[in-house]
């Protein structure tokens, strides 16, 4: 499992926080998303995409699997000028007060206006990257780094300080895939990771990025 910001399953116990922790879990002492975070996935495109894909897709199987923080994630000065707006400004996901964005496509799509205005997208490669900018500090930090097989589809904000990445998790051929959802507090940099060990439900959500998120762009 190729993970910028996540530690293998088979890694030491001690480099993982608790999951019974309740002070870490206190949304969520069934060890599943609360009712009001289901409410507001059900909001998305990607869950009736989901839904649509697969019938036995169902939030109420996300289970937690893992919690951490996370204190070497990679990060670097940045200040997106006019052309990275022009081409990636319809696809970013800006926090509710507008200070920060996550960049889900800019490392692994290749985004540009074709002469007639249209947006035109190329793909660069295998992997994935997502990155969340803070306009205000002019820092970009990478919160995930997949490797092929895999997955980003969507995200959204929770609240200015929490944000939410589904997609797809590949453990190979020990487990396989798995649907899954990573939850980013940017205060703690704690993460949480909830999955459905389904390897069907999870292959049919690849590809929404390309087909619903991303449609028209990429040919």
């Amino acid at each position: 499992m190729a993970l910028g910001a996540c530690k293998s399953r088979d890694d030491k116990e001690a480099e993982l926080i608790d999951a019974d922790d309740s002070t870490l879990v206190a949304e969520a002492p069934d060890s599943g998303f609360a009712s009001e975070t289901i409410d507001t996935f059900n909001t998305t495109g990607f869950s009736s995409y989901a839904k649509q894909r697969s019938p036995q897709f169902d939030w109420k199987k996300f289970k937690l699997s893992m919690v951490w923080r996370e204190d070497t994630l990679v990060k670097a000065s940045y200040k997106p000028d006019k052309k990275f707006y022009a081409a990636y400004g319809p696809f970013i996901k800006w926090s509710p007060d507008s200070t920060k964005f996550i960049d889900l496509d800019s490392y692994n799509v290749d985004i540009k206006k074709d002469k007639s205005g249209k947006l035109r997208g190329e793909e660069l490669g295998p992997d994935t990257e997502v990155s969340l900018v803070d306009t205000s500090t002019g820092q970009k930090t990478r919160l995930l780094f997949l490797g092929p097989g895999s997955s980003v589809e969507d995200a959204l904000w929770l609240d200015s300080n929490n944000l939410v990445l589904m997609g797809v998790q590949d453990y190979g051929d020990s487990l396989g895939k798995t649907a899954a959802v990573w939850r980013y507090n940017i205060p703690t940099q704690q993460f949480t990771l909830y999955e459905q060990r389904d390897s069907a439900v999870a292959r049919e959500l690849m590809g929404y990025w390309k087909r619903e998120r991303l449609k028209g762009v990429l040919n």
